[in-house]
């Protein structure tokens, strides 16, 4: 091969490495998951040629799959010096950013890969499972269909599409395939890990739970299935379990997502044995952990607030005189772990509603963040209010995306995304006939609910660490008090206290705030069966009750920071 011809395959990512039989005996070795005896084969490929791009990713991929991800880092990044448009390595360098929660890197690297090949099937998976994973429906769905239009049978792909369509609230169509993929493919626990997972989703925990503890005993070693198996509080551990997990976490190869996986297991399991000192112990831990990922600017975030307040403390030149009469908006926000959810199965049971849970709506039609904006989104956010198109764009795309959530021609439809009341200002001015209910929980029965659970990803960072929790709450009351300061006629504050204490009457009350007449139903929201993608899943399947209030006092000795900084 000449200088030209070796030039034009390292432009098109190709290298015409001719395949050593050896790297395919150590391939065949890896795929059996003989990882010693494939590593020694790849690197006696690399002792003949030190720069062969397959051994190197091969490398990486086995160290992958060993979890020992710096080392798989840089391997790929070894394969990428040999070969700069190396799509496969690339992608899986992706991959390796995306366990690290380093998710910019991780969408740059896929997007990079598929700009170099956009028919690689891994690298499209790949995709749909890094916008599963930041929760973007569209897109998630868009790279899954990809994949299947290349290899409509590839199971990796059936998957992410399945995952896509539970995002997309299309729950029944992915569960039936999750069940023919498990007959399909009945070896493959991954498989069936993601339709326990779906299962919890509708609320038919006896299912979930069978699969978890089925997968867990079958191998106890699984992370994914350890998380699983201590949500059931049916569940025991044996010594040798626990035993197996304390060593993991001493262990200093343990990467951070197994290190947080790990502690948060623990605290579950510990909490259903009624051993509160162990759990509150490894709460901490595994918050810690969580917090030390990213830390969180609640300076940045005061600056956005007040920004908020200054804004619509002024009378903005915009009057909306459109009305919808069908399918209006009905607004439930406040901080996480209030009763949103609550009160969304409550409001969804009656037949005139439809819940659409939470919804990213409003970010996506003002290009606004809810939590720790940039600074150019802020200031794009200020010229999106002066311009009257602009708002009525948005208003109108709104409605069309809100519209596409309800089967049934609903009079309302419940956006259910807590942090919209960051948008109650915006919300009174583009859709003026819409229902806006904040709800609210004492302040220390909420901040602990948030501390004790887990999110996705890093989504609601603050909430792992007590100071930037309790500051991020006062924020949110500052700004709550701003907000019915000014619409005090047009905010329903449901109070979760008086709603444990007096069902009835309370949910009647909010009924009425949305001009419905009361059904019954309402009172029965736990048989609901809608989808409920949100930490308060198994709350909102059991009848209402008082349990967690004051539930943090069972772990009081972990919190003097959080109680010392709400009663400052």
């Amino acid at each position: 091969m000449n200088r030209h011809e070796r030039r034009k395959q390292k432009k098109s990512g190709k290298l015409n490495q001719t395949v050593n039989p050896v790297l395919l005996q150590g391939i065949r070795l890896h795929t059996n998951k003989n990882y010693k005896e494939a590593e020694v084969l790849y690197n006696r490929v690399l002792l003949s040629e030190p720069t062969n791009y397959e051994a190197l990713r091969h490398l990486g991929i086995l160290f992958q799959d060993l979890k020992e991800n710096e080392k798989a880092y840089n391997y790929f990044m070894e394969a990428l010096k040999v070969n700069p448009k190396g799509f496969q390595a690339m992608g899986n360098l992706g991959t390796i950013h995306m366990l690290n929660k380093n998710y910019e890197l991780a969408h740059k690297c896929l997007m990079n890969s598929f700009k170099i090949n956009s028919n690689y099937v891994p690298t499209i998976n790949n995709l749909a499972a890094y916008y599963h994973k930041v929760h973007d429906p569209k897109n998630a769905l868009h790279y899954a269909k990809l994949s299947l239009t290349i290899q409509p049978n590839n199971p990796l792909a059936l998957v992410q599409y399945a995952k896509a369509l539970i995002i997309s609230g299309e729950l029944e169509e992915a569960i039936g395939l999750l069940e023919k993929l498990t007959e399909n493919y009945p070896e493959n626990d991954d498989i069936r890990y993601d339709l326990s997972a779906a299962y919890r989703e509708i609320g038919e925990f006896k299912k979930a739970n069978k699969l978890s503890t089925e997968l867990f005993k079958k191998n106890y070693q699984n992370v994914s299935y350890f998380i699983g198996y201590t949500k059931d509080n049916k569940n025991k551990l044996t010594e040798k379990h626990i035993k197996y997990y304390s060593e993991k976490l001493e262990s200093e190869d343990l990467g951070i997502e197994d290190k947080i996986l790990i502690n948060y297991s623990f605290f579950e399991y510990f909490k259903n044995q009624k051993d509160y000192q162990r759990a509150g112990s490894y709460l901490k831990k595994s918050n810690d952990a969580q917090y030390s990922v990213k830390e969180f600017d609640l300076r940045h975030e005061k600056q956005f607030f007040e920004k908020l307040k200054m804004i619509f403390s002024k009378k903005l030149d915009f009057i909306c005189e459109e009305r919808v009469k069908k399918q209006i908006p009905v607004f439930i926000c406040g901080m996480p772990r209030s009763g949103t959810t609550l009160c969304e199965q409550i409001l969804s049971s009656h037949s005139q509603v439809t819940g659409a849970g939470e919804l990213d709506f409003l970010t996506e039609v003002t290009s606004t963040r809810l939590i720790q904006p940039t600074n150019e989104q802020i200031k794009k956010f200020e010229i999106f209010l002066k311009s009257k198109n602009s708002l009525k764009s948005a208003r109108n795309k709104y409605l069309e995306k809100l519209a596409r959530r309800d089967k049934k021609n609903s009079l309302y439809i419940c956006d259910k995304m807590p942090h919209n009341f960051l948008f109650i200002g915006l919300i009174k001015l583009i859709l003026p006939e819409s229902k806006i209910i904040y709800c609210k929980r004492d302040p220390m029965d909420n901040c602990f609910s948030l501390y004790s659970h887990k999110f996705i990803d890093v989504s609601h960072q603050y909430s792992y660490n007590q100071k930037m929790l309790v500051g991020y709450y006062k924020l949110h009351q500052d700004i709550m008090e701003f907000w019915l300061k000014n619409y005090t006629d047009d905010i329903f504050v449901l109070d979760n206290e008086e709603l444990v204490n007096n069902q009835e009457t309370i949910s009647k009350k909010l009924i009425d705030f949305c001009d419905l007449i009361w059904e019954e139903q309402c009172l029965e929201f736990h048989k609901n069966k809608r989808q409920v993608r949100t930490a308060s899943i198994e709350q909102v399947r059991k009848p209402i009750n008082n349990k967690s209030i004051g539930a943090w006092k069972k772990y009081e000795s972990y919190l003097s920071e959080m109680l010392s900084e709400l009663r400052s």
